[in-house]
């Protein structure tokens, strides 16, 4: 009985803390490459709305063609006065291809389209010694599309990108949470179950430094649109308000540049 209890306690936890997180965001890429044989590497720590650690990496196989991949590493872990832990391990990978061109007098104006998809895995629990806390993993992937336009000059780049992004859950474990229907309205995280939805990315972009090396600072905002509902109940703080805006920030890097 003191088992069933304590069960129950730490589930109404993870429900009131928004503690339930199965699908983050990653920042967007906006690789601004202008031609054949740009390369640029970025890394982001995301402060808000988005995954923790996050690596991007861009090439210009022609003066009009770029590929892209990016990662991202979440994690988050909280410990309760009684010992118990709760641990959130996220894992993303996507690679894409587009279309760029450069416009304006001096070339500086840039215009990119690039679209592709990617793939992740969650686990979001709590633990405590041997008892059967609850615990809840998924997969997931997402298939984009992303019109962007931007500035580039020697000293900064500006880039402003909008991302439609549809994403599916599958595959879900839902260990304890399908026993307490109040814990598991909708059938939300039943093993069975799939859950999709699609949401808008707008975002700004702002690289300032050197010719080469520069510091990033990006923000914007996700919007749930189809199934709106579904991506509040896999990134139950969103709710909020305050996680639908996204910041992030780091460094990035460009070499290789044809001269």
């Amino acid at each position: 009985m003191k088992t069933e209890i304590q069960i129950l306690f730490f589930g109404l936890i993870l429900i009131l803390t928004g503690c339930v997180t199965l699908y983050k965001p990653n920042p967007i890429y906006s690789p601004l490459l202008k031609e054949k044989g740009d390369l640029n590497a970025s890394a982001l720590i995301g402060a808000s709305g988005c995954g923790l650690f996050n690596l991007q990496a861009a090439y210009a196989i022609s003066d009009h063609v770029g590929i892209m991949i990016d990662g991202m590493y979440h994690t988050r872990g909280s410990t309760n006065d009684n010992s118990s832990v709760e641990k959130l391990n996220m894992f993303f990978a996507e690679a894409g291809a587009g279309y760029f061109s450069t416009f304006g007098n001096e070339k500086n104006g840039i215009f990119q389209l690039y679209s592709g998809g990617g793939y992740g895995y969650t686990s979001d629990k709590i633990d405590n010694g041997n008892q059967p806390y609850p615990e809840v993993s998924t997969k997931y992937f997402n298939i984009f599309i992303q019109p962007g336009l931007g500035i580039k000059s020697e000293y900064y780049d500006i880039a402003f990108d909008l991302r439609a992004n549809y994403v599916r859950l599958f595959d879900i474990h839902a260990f304890l949470y399908d026993q307490f229907a109040w814990w598991n309205t909708d059938l939300r995280f039943y093993s069975d179950t799939t859950i999709d939805f699609m949401i808008i990315e707008p975002t700004l972009t702002v690289r300032a430094g050197g010719e080469k090396l520069k510091g990033i600072l990006q923000l914007g905002v996700t919007i749930p649109t189809v199934h709106p509902n579904s991506y509040f109940e896999v990134n139950t703080s969103s709710m909020f308000g305050i996680p639908l805006f996204k910041i992030s920030a780091g460094v990035s890097y460009t070499f290789g540049r044809k001269r």
